[in-house]
């Protein structure tokens, strides 16, 4: 879960339904941005980092907890975006050296996930981090806030919290946090990540062409879905009039006998197929076709009455339709 502090907000809870990725990178890039852009979906949320307009680092995670970076992760976002009937778009601005904390957070290896704090000896973990000169972060957390305690080599180098945007010494709001009923911790062991922050993705990856081949499969999925549900809409109509034909069928060899399909056959034929009992011109000359032949064959009260039930049949049918 990529979990950070909200830090000092520029954007929140932007739906990101219209926004094209291409663009909300070209304006933290171009207005030399340094911070942290968390793009907030269903099944996944992606982070991107900048420091001074500079796209270093790039990562999403799923609700299974598999994470992408680089290219992969900004593919994956742009594919979201796309898809996307949702999502919210955050944009929070943090000093430099919080930004290089943040970073080294998001790539480092988890030693303890989703602990209730109530069960953990903390000072326990305190030493710890103190005996093995660590270099990592606590994270401290409930479903409204979140705190980071940074590391270094052992040492507590400050706090993160909620609208900060530098490393802050006291730590009172994470001691808030602490305290509050189901609070929990993740313990992270950081590496070092100054060579992978010196990098710029945007040096080497063509976020616009990621966007287009996106939206261009997008677009093809959506016309293939279209595709497939006119040809279901055409059996559902097909086997529709199937059932019609059927019933008109027994309704006029109810009153004709068995020569009464023969009769329905050749009017249907005549007026362009079964198609013709769901439109009312072409269904009432079905009707008369049907009419005239009958009058041959059975007496007027038996025509009347058949007719009656043929007229009600397809007036139904045009009814629902």
């Amino acid at each position: 879960m990529l979990l950070l502090p909200k830090g000092n907000p520029l954007f929140e809870n932007m739906a990101v339904s219209k926004l094209k990725l291409p663009d909300i990178i070209a304006k933290l890039s171009n207005g030399s941005f340094t911070g942290y852009a968390s793009f907030v979906f269903q099944a996944s949320t992606a982070v991107l980092i900048f420091e001074a307009g500079r796209l270093f680092s790039a990562l999403v995670e799923d609700e299974n907890g598999m994470r992408e970076s680089g290219f992969q992760a900004l593919s994956s976002l742009a594919e979201s975006m796309v898809a996307a009937g949702s999502g919210a778009l955050n944009v929070y601005q943090l000093s430099k050296d919080l930004t290089m904390c943040v970073h080294a957070l998001l790539e480092g290896e988890p030693l303890c996930k989703d602990r209730d704090l109530t069960l953990i000896d903390i000072n326990a973990i305190n030493e710890k981090i103190k005996n093995d000169k660590m270099n990592g972060c606590l994270r401290i957390f409930t479903d409204e806030h979140t705190a980071i305690v940074f590391y270094k080599e052992g040492n507590p180098l400050g706090f993160f919290h909620d609208g900060d945007r530098e490393i802050e010494p006291s730590p009172t709001e994470t001691q808030k946090i602490a305290g509050v009923p189901g609070a929990k911790i993740d313990l992270f062991s950081t590496k070092n990540t100054s060579e992978s922050a010196e990098a710029n993705l945007l040096e080497f990856i063509n976020v616009q062409e990621i966007w287009d081949s996106c939206v261009a499969l997008h677009k093809v999925v959506n016309n293939n879905k279209d595709v497939e549900h006119q040809e279901l809409d055409r059996k559902i109509v097909f086997q529709q009039l199937a059932e019609l034909e059927e019933m008109v069928k027994s309704i006029v060899v109810d009153s004709v006998g068995r020569v009464g399909r023969g009769i329905v056959d050749k009017e249907i034929s005549d007026n362009g197929g079964n198609s013709c009992l769901v439109d009312a011109d072409r269904a009432e000359k079905f009707i008369k076709g049907i009419e005239r032949t009958a009058k041959l064959l059975v007496s007027g009260t038996n025509s009347k009455v058949m007719m009656g039930k043929l007229s009600s049949a397809l007036t139904a049918v045009d009814s629902e339709s």
